[in-house]
């Protein structure tokens, strides 16, 4: 039963006109509406929701991507006054596609998510926008943000932003291996230069991995846990068995970064924070004691 709810949700999510008018070749490459940021009544104006996903590129089928991008659809399709899904080719096609519907709106940014994959194999915190990698690198690049910077334009104190990353938010040290040292991730860098981007927003991201289990919009536990591929249970994977479903949020009234719950998406894609957090439960509690205690070396490939 479960097999077929999945493939109708898939099918479903595929077929959606609704929301497959964002990913449409023919949709404007450019802003066709003349309302600006500025010109929007920020004080009254009603806001929305962004879901922006980014598939990569791969020689296998990213199954997980394929489910999360069909979720999205269907909840953006029940949902259309407040979530919309943007799948993204690059910065500038995100920047774009969301231009263009706020300004033909005239509503500004509530909750914006950035979803994609985090590369433990790079040893730093990044997340992806398209063909588009930010890190703690470029994360101050005026080259490499101005597309964000345009985004940016419609968020406010009233907005949250969150990298649905694995580790964007990660501050441990990358364990040292044969080959090479030990070296931080930073994505406390990156949470901040984010947040000199979205200058009065809220900045959430995970410390550790981000999943897509069933539930990721009922404001539940869909976002924690852990994945099961067996490279995982390779002991340089450590600091992220050690802090699943932990997240961080840089504060939009003091700009410092603090430890907080674990973040979940309701289903019109509101970002919130959990009352109790996911590791506080017992079930969770002793299946990550457990899996750090079998950890092995030489079970994941890193060049």
């Amino acid at each position: 039963m479960k097999k077929i709810f999945l493939i109708a949700i898939l099918l479903f999510g595929m077929i959606t006109t609704k929301s497959q008018q964002y990913d449409n070749p023919m949709f404007p490459t450019e802003i066709t509406y003349g309302v600006t940021a500025n010109e929007i009544d920020k004080e009254n104006s009603e806001r929305i929701n962004f879901f922006v996903f980014t598939k990569e590129k791969s020689k296998k089928i990213d199954w997980l991507a394929i489910y999360t991008l069909a979720r999205a659809r269907v909840k953006s399709f029940f949902h259309h006054k407040k979530l919309h899904v943007i799948k993204a080719e690059s910065s500038a096609d995100a920047a774009i596609k969301i231009e263009n519907i706020l300004s033909k709106k005239r509503q500004l940014i509530s909750n914006l998510w950035f979803d994609s994959h985090g590369h433990y194999g790079n040893r730093y915190s990044s997340f992806r926008i398209g063909t588009d990698q930010f890190s703690y690198k470029n994360i101050d690049d005026s080259n490499a943000i101005k597309n964000l910077q345009k985004i940016a334009l419609y968020c406010d104190e009233k907005t949250k932003v969150a990298l649905g990353s694995c580790y964007a938010g990660a501050d441990f040290y990358f364990p040292a291996t044969d080959s090479t040292p030990a070296c931080r991730m930073n994505g406390d860098s990156l949470m901040i230069g984010l947040g000199n981007i979205f200058t009065k927003s809220s900045i959430y991201a995970s410390e550790s991995w981000v999943m897509a289990k069933p539930g990721i919009f009922t404001n539940k536990f869909g976002f924690a846990g852990y994945p099961l591929n067996k490279r995982f249970k390779d002991s340089v994977y450590a600091p992220a068995w050690e802090r699943i479903g932990k997240w961080r949020e840089l504060s939009k009234t003091d700009r410092q970064i603090k430890s907080i719950a674990t973040v979940a998406l309701d289903r019109n894609g509101n970002i919130h924070t959990r009352d109790r957090h996911y590791n506080e439960f017992k079930k969770a509690k002793t299946k990550s004691a457990k899996a750090l205690k079998q950890l092995k070396p030489g079970l994941a490939t890193f060049g």
